[in-house]
């Protein structure tokens, strides 16, 4: 009886509060425009019920609005988007402390979620940390520089394991190659591992398959 309450309240919670936060929006957004939407259907549909004229006024208050926000994106990527990112980069640079900050994030998280085939990271990896039998999901970004390999001997992995709950910050170890274990999740499916402190379990494989 417990188990199947708690299955059915996590199935409905995510539900209710999208529906609370979706009615919340639309009204929030509609509220302003709805006085100028019903004024003009008063004078052209006069025989509409107040409640009716409340409704449609909201609705085409929203359409208009979507349109609007849609038009105002569109105009700003094509004229203002990377002057005002330009701008941006330029004070944010200009900083002390806050742009080694923002330099790193962005920099972090361009390899991260790169859509142009250029991600810094090759993949994601299991290595032992702090010491066996323990390990810590990482990311590897290839072969280690060549003047660490010389000095330590042997060849070495590069990778990057990032600290739970947010993926800013982390740790960069040079480990062994024999001691770093590809592991079959996406990159994506290892961030959604770590930001959610392992509540969120990876899917099995990298073509979608689930762990039976």
């Amino acid at each position: 009886m417990k188990k199947s309450f708690i299955t059915g309240l996590v199935i409905l919670l995510p539900v209710v509060l999208t529906c609370i936060v979706a009615v919340f929006l639309f009204h929030l957004f509609t509220k302003p425009f709805v006085p100028i939407v019903e004024a003009i259907l008063h004078r052209f549909a006069s025989s509409f019920s107040h409640e009716t004229t409340l409704l449609l006024s909201r609705a085409i208050a929203f359409v208009f609005l979507f349109l609007f926000i849609l038009l105002l994106g569109l105009v700003a990527q094509l004229f203002f988007f990377k002057t005002l990112a330009t701008a941006a980069n330029y004070i944010l640079f200009r900083i002390p402390v806050v742009n080694t900050i923002y330099k790193t994030s962005r920099e972090i998280l361009s390899a991260l979620f790169a859509t142009d085939g250029k991600q810094g990271f090759k993949e994601a990896v299991s290595i032992p940390f702090p010491a066996p039998p323990h390990f810590c999901v990482g990311l590897s970004s290839g072969e280690a520089i060549a003047e660490c390999e010389e000095k330590i001997g042997e060849p070495l992995v590069a990778v990057f394991a990032p600290t739970a709950p947010h993926p800013i910050s982390g740790f960069l170890f040079l480990v062994p190659k024999k001691d770093v274990q590809s592991l079959d999740m996406t990159k994506e499916d290892a961030i959604k591992f770590l930001l959610s402190c392992g509540v969120i379990y990876p899917k099995f494989g990298k073509e979608g398959d689930h762990a039976p």
